[in-house]
């Protein structure tokens, strides 16, 4: 009698080999699911031609929309947005559309974009652009409802040279960017709600060089962001769109370089963050919007070469907020969690030479990330379901133990997340994507057939098989479904030594012929 046990087995793939090792191989950027296909900006091309080009998540499924420039070589499109069921992406001096198709791709207008960041709002998109076809580019705000004649200027921030437009954020139906006024300055907060009459400047914060704003997060129907201001330096600051409700919510360590604040990150009715204080060492933040509701949540002081706790990378995961961080005791870069208090502020990781997490993304029941693996010695993909004993490092299927070259992450397409990123060969970026996949092959067969001593374990037990199973195969599985031991049994009576493993829940799994005839449950303690 067989009961099924489902195991989950996590997968890196390497999915794509094409234009391998030419000059950064495939490249596939901008990366955006359309119409039940993942598109992407990517060459197939020993010349090294950006195409527009699609996939169903298959190497066999990749095809190129079309090549929009035969004389551009990389990297010449950028800048992928979805918008009304068409794709809008540029080449720097043009921009197209495109339904998905060859014949339904088409040039827009010919004007120069500068590389800020899109966004869409009111079914239009905004950028920064330039039809003087200046070099550096003169930038100012314009939008586009994918006609050449909706292709037009919003207003001109600096009619006398570029606006440097950058950090464009949507929140209530406005804009929020940052723009320079005149040449040799520093970047100013501004706001548009999409017309000429509709733009403004928020705030003259610092009157001789601008506020060099930057960081435009939308939290609780806010906008917040960084700025510098003449009296107190680099401090939080927060505006509902308006010149009256724009202002500085700290004044923690003025002078020159102040809070500094970043890596803004919602959690738990407050805006977390990083930012300096004494020593200008970084500490883990959190504001509900008020300077008195703006405090420390974990703070390191231990001298070393490392500035402060450092949350440089964080993620909402499973109702918790998960961050990078610095570990006194043991001098390293860790995962930990917090619950958005200091009691509550926790170590997840003790790895020896450190995790060193970064790209933290939550994807299902997984917290995504990359990490420094002690094996390769370099950045690999870990998933882990928030404990230290939950954390896995898969490898790629077809290169087990090559280095993995993480450049753009992550994007979720059928039930997958797929990423550019390149394995053993650090200019070769090809498609790749890593997967949860639910197995019921491993199963638990009756005690009559198949017995394990002794159970649970301190790493050494004995795998006895019935007469009918001998010359088959053992192989021993760990609870993400990672093979981790494999050895023939050709005895009634199997040693199986798993010394080197943690402590945990593996399956035994018994194969002959590829066909499983029994499995069990052992517990390592």
């Amino acid at each position: 009698m067989f009961i099924s046990t489902a195991v989950r087995s996590q997968q890196v793939e390497k999915i794509t080999e094409i234009n391998y090792y030419g000059s950064n191989g495939l490249n596939p950027s901008n990366l955006t699911v359309f119409n039940s296909k993942l598109y992407f900006l990517g060459t197939d091309d020993q010349q090294y031609v950006d195409k527009l080009m699609f996939t169903d998540g298959t190497e066999a499924g990749v095809s190129v929309v079309k090549q929009i420039d035969s004389i551009q070589h990389y990297p010449s499109l950028r800048h992928l947005t979805m918008i009304n069921n068409l794709l809008v992406f540029n080449n720097f001096h043009q921009l197209w559309k495109s339904d998905g198709t060859t014949t339904g791709t088409s040039l827009i207008k010919k004007i120069t974009i500068s590389a800020a960041n899109n966004v869409v709002m009111n079914n239009k998109i905004y950028f920064a652009g330039d039809t003087t076809n200046s070099n550096p580019v003169k930038d100012q705000l314009w939008q586009t409802d994918r006609t050449s004649i909706g292709t037009r200027l919003v207003k001109a921030i600096n009619p006398s040279g570029g606006s440097y437009i950058s950090n464009m954020t949507v929140c209530g139906g406005k804009i929020y960017f940052s723009a320079y006024v005149v040449e040799g300055s520093y970047a100013v907060p501004w706001v548009s709600d999409g017309t000429a009459a509709g733009i403004m400047k928020l705030k003259e914060i610092a009157s001789q060089y601008g506020a060099n704003s930057s960081g435009f997060t939308a939290y609780n129907d806010k906008v917040y962001f960084s700025a510098i201001d003449n009296a107190s330096g680099l401090q939080l600051w927060v505006t509902d769109g308006t010149t009256a409700a724009t202002s500085k919510v700290t004044n923690i360590n003025p002078g020159d370089i102040g809070l500094s604040p970043g890596t803004f990150t919602p959690f738990n009715s407050k805006l977390f963050l990083m930012g300096l204080d004494k020593g200008s060492l970084y500490q883990l933040w959190s504001t509900d919007g008020t300077t008195t509701g703006t405090i420390a949540v974990k703070t390191d002081y231990t001298p070393r070469t490392y500035s402060g706790f450092l949350p440089q990378s964080m993620a909402v995961f499973s109702n918790k907020l998960y961050m990078s961080g610095h570990d006194s005791l043991t001098a390293t870069i860790q995962l930990w969690v917090s619950d958005g208090i200091t009691a509550g502020t926790t170590k997840v990781t003790n790895f020896a030479h450190g995790l060193h997490p970064d790209k933290l993304y939550a994807f299902q029941n997984r917290l995504i990330m990359t990490g420094y693996d002690s094996i390769s010695k370099a950045a690999e993909l870990f998933a882990s379901h928030g404990t230290a004993a939950g954390i896995v490092c898969p490898k790629p299927s077809s290169n087990g133990v090559d280095v993995f070259y993480p450049w753009e992450a992550w994007v979720p397409f059928n039930n997958a997340i797929y990423y550019k990123a390149a394995y053993g060969y650090f200019a070769d970026y090809q498609l790749c994507r890593y997967t949860e996949k639910h197995s019921s092959g491993i199963k638990e067969c009756s005690n009559q057939n198949l017995k394990v001593y002794s159970n649970p374990s301190y790493g050494t037990f004995e795998v006895v098989l019935p007469p009918s199973i001998h010359n088959s195969c053992i192989e021993v599985y760990n609870n993400s479904g990672a093979l981790i031991h494999k050895q023939e049994a050709i005895n009634a009576v199997n040693t199986i030594d798993l010394n080197h493993q943690s402590p945990g829940i593996y399956f035994i799994k018994v194969n002959r012929d590829t066909r499983i005839i029994g499995s069990q449950k052992i517990v390592i303690q």
